[in-house]
């Protein structure tokens, strides 16, 4: 080991204290760390070099770290239902609203229904309401038949049909609008027929039918339905311009899907629906009138719905 004298000792001690000492921090369990490699050192003045001495390399601070995009674009969700609302965004860019209908399993008859909005905070949802699904649970849309009982799980577009009298529309009822902004509303008119036959050229379009003429077993005369369909919202899911099943050998997979008020047994019970969505009267008018152009339904059993948008 070689042995310093005197200049020697003194060099290397201006050396040393070149040097800045790291502030130590306390970590959670009682030790002392480093602190981290944020910390600005202080800058060193040249030394010359002394015999016998290593002079450590100077330190410097780590790259810095790339936050992936997305990120970047605001607040992140925190629930299921913002969640949801947040992937249905990304993959339909411009969507501003959502309406999360979730249930538990796929079997499931009952489910929530929460309205999501997009603003300077982020995606918000509101209070999750009771909702009925399809008697046999929710089904993936392409793989549901017509007749099968189920709600069709994916999502959705706010539909828009046109009707046999030439009138184009997204909302309808016995009832005279609510205070509908979405889209246009459809006082229920003598003569409407919403086929649901599958194979017919009336599946899937309101057409023009005498009582007693809308023949097929699931073809709805909507002048008789005035409970469920006081108001309604149409679910773009096999909803025109593009139907399956309204001509031979389609698969007709949906017909009729609407969002509506709950139909009740005998005791006031709410019961499961043939395939749509049902609220309460007061929760149905609440969220057709929150509503918004270009509205957005995610549909399905929670698992699944996070896992498909």
């Amino acid at each position: 080991m070689a042995i310093l004298g005197r200049a020697g000792l003194a060099g290397a001690a201006a050396l040393l204290a070149t040097v800045a000492l790291v502030p130590l921090l306390r970590s959670p369990s009682g030790g002392d760390t480093v602190a981290p490699a944020t910390t600005t050192m202080a800058a060193a003045e040249p030394v010359a070099a002394v015999p016998g001495v290593v002079v450590p390399a100077p330190i410097t601070a780590p790259a810095a770290v790339t936050v992936p995009a997305d990120r970047l674009e605001g607040p992140q969700p925190v629930s299921t239902c913002q969640q949801i609302a947040y992937n249905v965004a990304k993959a339909n860019p411009g969507t501003t609203q959502v309406i999360v209908v979730l249930t538990a399993t796929a079997a499931s008859t009952t489910g929530t229904l929460q309205v999501a909005d997009l603003g300077a905070q982020g995606w918000q949802c509101g209070a999750a309401m009771t909702a009925r699904v399809g008697r046999s649970g929710v089904r993936p849309l392409l793989d549901r038949r017509s007749g099968d009982g189920t709600t069709p799980a994916g999502v959705f577009p706010l539909g828009r049909m046109t009707a046999w009298d030439g009138q184009q529309f997204s909302f309808f009822g016995n009832a005279a609008d609510p205070g509908v902004s979405a889209g246009p509303y459809r006082r229920v008119q003598y003569g409407d027929c919403f086929g649901a036959t599958p194979n017919h050229p009336d599946y899937g379009h309101l057409v023009y039918r005498t009582p007693g003429n809308c023949p097929g077993p699931d073809d709805e005369y909507l002048p008789a339905i005035t409970g469920a369909y006081v108001h309604a919202a149409l679910i773009g899911a096999n909803m025109e311009p593009d139907v399956s099943g309204d001509a031979p050998g389609e698969t007709p997979y949906a017909a009729a899907i609407f969002l509506h008020r709950h139909s009740y047994d005998g005791n006031g019970a709410s019961k499961p629906t043939s395939g749509c969505v049902s609220l309460s009267q007061t929760n149905l008018v609440s969220v057709l009138r929150a509503m918004r152009p270009g509205v957005m339904f995610a549909i399905g059993q929670t698992d699944w719905l996070l896992a498909n948008t």
